[in-house]
């Protein structure tokens, strides 16, 4: 049976006096707090869900601790990975079913011809920054001119370099761009084996942590807003399409605990992200929750793509149709006005 089945079939067993209540919740646009999910029935439907420690996929970490995907009829694995790049590639090579990443990796991966699926997108955020130190010269971003920047190569804090870059008027042929992995990038600023960093948090509070008053801060702000997405192969949207309403259902339920009790879910996150809760408690104050697939979104990858292109991390003759890219139907069963990619 059809949501619009099931409203219809409720609304003749409810009284008349609800209907004026329900012509209200309407008319606000509310979402129902169960998610419109039906008890699920049968053996619970498995699935692997690879994440990164990050604030951004708090709605995962928080569903999974608050059993909210159990309540949905799955049985959701864990799989920790360093990087939003290095989840979705786990995705693609079939060790995991959905993965939390960043809007970069899965430009990256459409624009090779990846077939993949944006599910949603959970969260957006203002993290990024390049963190360099000022005995070695670094004192603004013009002062990058020449110097060692350490990045994770195809993430999102690769694109906003560029991006804080370019805003300098300086070019990749530059600097000299040294890759390195996230977890590592503050151990190499405080070595000294690198001049400046690009990361986002909770790397830059560790840089800023190890490098003390030698640190000067260039934040991404605006300049670029990354979105942490969850996204999966193209097949498993496909086919398992009650699936992907069952996760975002429970990724709603997160969603609204986020909003209602914050404080709440401090503890939760800090566990996932090997934090205390203070130290997680601005990371989420930078985040901004909620289930989303919006036209703006395809406008970044679109940036991306081109971006991408350009500094040939990619072999294409021209970006891909990004749309193809994204499944709308689960976020429009659960969170139908969350939907505003025009289709």
């Amino acid at each position: 049976m059809s949501e619009a089945d099931r409203m219809d079939a409720r609304a003749r067993r409810w009284p008349p006096l609800w209907l004026p209540l329900l012509l209200l919740v309407s008319l606000t646009g509310c979402e129902r707090d169960d998610a419109a999910t039906a008890p699920a029935s049968g053996p619970p439907d498995a699935v692997v869900m690879a994440v990164t420690a990050y604030a951004g996929a708090a709605p995962a970490f928080v569903a999974v601790a608050q059993g909210h995907f159990e309540r949905e009829g799955l049985a959701v694995t864990v799989q920790r990975h360093l990087s939003g790049k290095e989840a979705l590639d786990a995705v693609l090579q079939g060790k995991a079913d959905v993965a939390t990443v960043a809007d970069l990796p899965i430009a990256l991966a459409a624009a090779k011809g990846q077939p993949l699926s944006i599910l949603a997108t959970l969260s957006t955020q203002n993290d990024q920054a390049v963190v360099g130190r000022t005995d070695l010269g670094v004192w603004t971003p013009d002062a990058l001119r020449g110097k060692r920047i350490g990045v994770t190569a195809g993430t999102s804090a690769d694109f906003a370099l560029d991006v804080l870059l370019v805003r300098q008027r300086l070019s990749r042929a530059d600097v000299r761009v040294v890759d390195r992995k996230p977890r590592d990038l503050p151990d190499a600023l405080a070595a000294g084996e690198v001049d400046a960093i690009a990361t986002w948090e909770p790397y830059v509070a560790d840089a800023r942590r190890r490098v003390g008053d030698r640190a000067a801060v260039f934040s991404s702000g605006g300049i670029y807003e990354s979105t942490f997405n969850l996204a999966s192969s193209r097949r498993f949207a496909l086919q398992r399409g009650e699936t992907v309403r069952r996760l975002l259902a429970g990724l709603l339920r997160a969603e609204q605990l986020l909003a209602r009790d914050p404080a709440a879910c401090e503890s939760i996150v800090a566990q996932a992200l090997d934090k205390s809760p203070e130290e997680v408690r601005p990371l989420l104050a930078r985040s901004r929750f909620s289930l989303a697939l919006e036209q703006h979104l395809l406008v970044v990858l679109e940036d991306q793509g081109r971006w991408a292109m350009k500094n040939e991390l990619v072999q294409a003759a021209r970006p891909p149709n990004f749309l193809d890219a994204v499944y709308l139907d689960g976020l429009a069963a659960v969170k139908p006005r969350a939907v505003t990619i025009i289709h």
